[in-house]
């Protein structure tokens, strides 16, 4: 799907300083719904690790993640020490493109919230076939939540 299917002139800010827009609020969380997959950002002290990872988006502020909770893993160690996470969500369909970034703390979902987070990841969540290699055994699954304090938008696509 293209950008220029959600994106419309009135969806957009015009920055002159620059040749992109801002996209308002409501067209980066229309972006989120349809995408399903990003590069997911933690940080311990000035250290950054970052992964590809499916999402499930509430459609408010909320973006959903289901974990591989292996307790060895540099990804849980990093998890822990993160703070605050930043989502990249991005799509590029030469010469256009459109990134949304979402901010805020991550955390494990409550058990009260777990029929959000199936939900949210069943309607917009992309999934690889296959998440773990042949000679490795499965590790634990678990949802994790980045609530967000923070969605922007930019994209070189004016209404076309």
């Amino acid at each position: 799907m293209s950008t220029d299917e959600f994106v419309e002139d009135d969806d957009c800010v015009s920055d002159d300083r620059w040749s992109d827009v801002r996209m308002r609020s409501d067209a980066a969380s229309a972006f989120l719904e349809r995408k399903g997959w990003g590069c997911l950002t933690l940080a311990d002290g000035g250290c950054a690790y970052s992964i590809p990872m499916s999402f499930g988006y509430d459609g408010d502020e909320t973006v959903y993640f289901h974990l591989q909770t292996d307790e060895r893993s540099e990804k849980m160690s990093y998890l822990d020490a993160t703070e605050r996470a930043t989502l990249l969500v991005p799509e590029v369909e030469p010469p256009d493109w459109t990134s949304v970034v979402v901010r805020g703390p991550i955390e494990a979902v409550p058990d009260d919230e777990i029929d959000d987070a199936y939900v949210a990841c069943a309607e917009n969540a992309w999934f690889p076939a296959c998440p773990w290699p042949d000679d490795r055994d499965p590790t634990d699954l678990e949802f994790y939540k980045l609530v967000a304090d923070e969605l922007t938008g930019r994209t070189s696509v004016v209404g076309q």
